[in-house]
């Protein structure tokens, strides 16, 4: 995945006061939170297309249904139609819903969903 679709990922959670980072939360600690982190599934074909998935954690200390809440922004922001981005370089990219469940955390005190984007990016 490139830094440029990293960006617009984080920029569009910004935009909808999703509270997100990258790999880990750097933040003070305030529930609920949201960290990324993605997985490459195939190396660039001669089109220049590659694709990759993001696995969103989301954490709360109040009740499953503000993360499902937050899901649904999620799903609104990134259709499982998919939303697209062309970049400055002229590359792009498409960023799609594709799945969320609920995680077992072991402590009736945190509740966690884990949402999967996938996501196609282009370049020359």
């Amino acid at each position: 995945m490139t830094v440029n679709t990293l960006k617009f990922i984080a920029d569009s959670f910004k935009n909808a006061d999703i509270p997100y980072c990258y790999r880990c939360w750097t933040k003070p600690l305030t529930f609920p939170y949201f960290v990324g982190e993605y997985h490459d599934f195939e190396p660039f074909s001669e089109s220049g297309e590659s694709e990759s998935v993001m696995i969103i954690d989301g954490f709360t200390d109040s009740d499953y249904l503000s993360l499902e809440n937050i899901k649904e922004q999620i799903r609104d922001i990134f259709p499982p139609t998919g939303k697209t981005q062309v970049y400055d370089d002229g590359s792009g990219a498409a960023v799609m819903f594709l799945s969320a469940k609920n995680i077992p955390v072991g402590s009736d005190g945190i509740k966690r969903i884990q949402i999967t984007l996938k996501i196609k990016e282009w370049r020359d």
